[in-house]
């Protein structure tokens, strides 16, 4: 720590004005002088101030340097309280255990979110956030717009399977090296290094516990990619057996293990294993150094693991590829709310999320009547979504603070990735209210044709729903430009407007439109009150036919026989990897006619707004049910 500190001290005589410098000398000589100071420090933000420096011409790239970084890491990635970074001493890294995976369920690698056009977080914009959370957030937004929104992250003529099934990109690993790749690459070697000291020893007594760690990591390496009941996987989860010879079992095991590879990979990967297996057929004499033996075994215990990877990568491509779009949806759809549960329930304890969602439904007072169906007790949080969808303000889901704030119109945080799909879906139920307001400022002509009336609402919704989706040049969407369609609608009849008529005209238009004007406000109510009725009977038809359930086993590849002389292949998946709530049958969202929102145009776009709200209720009752009908967190629940 005195040799980093002192060669960035050294940097400050030279560039005293530089902010970052003197932060990161300031952080790290907190850290050396109190250790509790590691609880809030992670190596992802510390290697980055670095790499700044280093774009800065203020840290350099050497192997002393390397080194002092290596040290500083070691430093803050083994303090007891930093979870964040620690990770078990037998865990190699790259191959750490993570959720389900490690028990072989099947998982999508899914494209960089850092490109998707709509992040949750831009990274662009000053946040008072972690970057790593920043990152995290935004690769859970990104997972959840492609199992709600598709369209939107998948480029135009182009389906899920083509786009996440998709080799990696060439070249990718010959890019240039950058500052923390250099350091992660010593990390791991100081890891071979180490093993291969262990190993080295004669003594068995040091010997077995190396190569029981590693039996592990190998354990969770292969267990995605050989049958439970294989030879290797009794092996590797069984306890070592006694021996005065560990190196030499080891190797035999090995044997066994890349022999079972050979059998399962693609031919691509034939010669490797082939290479593998004759080292180890040869092995060095027993007379020779110990390190000899030790060297083997962990150079094939490194080239074992990146094999696998290999395999995953094959295995991944096979089981999309054979995939229909169905299929594929409704897995990216289970992980995505896997993911959005997860991580909602690690930035808000339980307790948190349980006392905003008792307050938020404290606050229900709708501005409509609720009567029927809508009135039962079960569907109270959807009645209190929509008062929050008819709001004047616009909702918002913020993160959580160390003092709780009171914000207008905030959600619970339950509803935090689906917040900005809850926005657009506002806007889009005042453009409603603005166009049937705007309507009746105009008088249909007898004789008129019928897309003349058209025209008018095809008009003024092209000219809102621009401004809510933010097409380019669709900023300077103003009152007047509304007005104008009003005034060209009332001359379709060849009537010629005064300029007291038309001044008259454009003053009404500007009042209906105001959130307190009478029209506007019974318009919008007639509207919140038609959405409340239909969701709320689409479920209850949905309880009376029963719960649905998807297929006790669903199969990848192509419904439909197949001529006999080519047999199909087929690949039988987890159910749990597909969301059973995508394949249940909803019953179709029947909408009561709205007076005032009669016009034929004005009621297909009612139904496709209504149906936007219908499919984020039905995402939440996926993620939530637990909260939604108990309003408690339910701590053993698995989506």
């Amino acid at each position: 720590m005195d040799a980093i500190l002192s060669k960035l001290k050294s940097k400050a005589e030279i560039a005293p004005d530089n902010a970052l410098l003197r932060d990161t000398i300031s952080l790290l000589t907190d850290l050396y002088r109190n250790e509790a100071v590691a609880q809030r420090i992670t190596w992802d933000s510390l290697i980055r101030d670095f790499q700044r420096l280093q774009d800065e011409g203020l840290w350099d790239i050497s192997e002393d340097n390397t080194k002092l970084l290596h040290t500083l890491r070691s430093f803050v990635t083994t303090q007891p309280s930093n979870e964040l970074d620690r990770r078990p001493a037998s865990s190699i890294p790259g191959h750490s255990p993570a959720g389900r995976a490690s028990q072989g369920s099947f998982s999508i690698v899914y494209p960089d979110s850092k490109s998707a056009p709509s992040p949750l977080i831009p990274t662009s914009v000053s946040v008072m956030l972690p970057l790593e959370l920043v990152e995290i957030l935004n690769r859970t937004y990104f997972h959840h717009l492609l199992a709600t929104d598709p369209k939107r992250v998948v480029p135009p003529g182009k389906s899920l399977v083509s786009m996440l099934s998709g080799l990696p990109k060439e070249g990718k690993d010959t890019a240039k090296p950058t500052l923390r790749d250099k350091v992660e690459d010593l990390v791991h070697q100081a890891f071979w290094d180490e093993a291969i000291e262990s190993l080295s020893n004669p003594e068995p007594s040091r010997q077995l516990p190396r190569i029981k760690s590693l039996y592990q990591d190998l354990l969770v390496a292969l267990t995605p990619l050989l049958p439970p009941q294989n030879p290797v996987i009794t092996t590797l989860s069984s306890p070592l057996p006694p021996t005065s010879s560990p190196l030499d079992s080891t190797i035999m095991h090995l044997r066994e293990i890349v022999a079972s590879l050979r059998k399962r990979c693609a031919p691509v990967l034939d010669q490797e294993l082939d290479d593998l297996l004759r080292s180890l057929d040869e092995p060095p004499p027993r007379s020779s150094r110990p390190i000899s033996l030790a060297t083997l075994v962990v150079d094939t215990v490194k080239s074992i693991f990146r094999i696998s990877d290999i395999m995953k990568d094959h295995l991944s491509q096979f089981v999309l590829g054979s995939m229909t779009e169905e299929q594929l949806h409704s897995t990216v759809s289970k992980q995505a709310k896997t993911k959005e549960r997860k991580d909602i329930l690690d930035i808000w304890n339980c307790d948190r999320i349980e006392r905003s969602w008792s307050i938020w439904l404290e606050s229900y007072q709708p501005s409509f009547q609720v009567s029927g169906i809508a009135a039962e007790l079960q569907y109270k949080w959807i009645v209190r979504l929509v008062q929050a969808l008819g709001s004047s303000t616009p909702i918002s889901c913020p993160l959580p603070t160390k003092t709780p704030q009171s914000i207008d119109n905030s959600l619970p945080p339950i509803f935090f990735f689906s917040t900005p799909a809850l926005l657009e879906i506002q806007n889009y139920l005042q453009a409603l209210v603005i166009t049937a307001s705007l309507r009746t400022l105009i008088r249909v002509p007898q004789g008129a044709q019928a897309s003349d009336t058209m025209s008018f609402m095809e008009r003024l919704w092209i000219l809102l729903k621009a401004e809510i989706i933010e097409e380019p040049g669709s900023g300077d969407t103003k009152l007047v430009h509304l007005a104008d369609e009003v005034v060209r609608a009332r001359q379709l009849d060849g009537t010629v407007l005064s300029g007291e008529e038309e001044t008259r005209l454009r003053a009404a238009a500007a009042r209906t439109l105001n959130h307190d004007d009478p029209v506007f406000v019974l318009l919008q109510k007639r509207v919140l009150k038609a959405l409340v009725d239909a969701l709320g009977r689409q479920r209850s038809e949905s309880r009376q036919a029963g719960a649905h359930t998807g297929p006790p086993r669903m199969q990848t590849g192509h419904h439909g026989k197949r001529p006999e002389k080519r047999p199909r292949m087929t690949i039988v998946l987890d159910p749990e990897d597909f969301d059973v709530d995508l394949n249940a049958e909803m019953p179709q969202l029947v909408i009561d006619r709205v007076q005032g929102f009669e016009d034929e145009y004005l009621r297909k776009v009612v139904k496709e707004v209504f149906v936007k709200v219908a499919e984020c209720v039905s995402w939440m009752e996926g993620v939530w049910q637990d909260v939604l009908r108990a309003g408690a967190v339910d701590r053993e629940l698995v989506i």
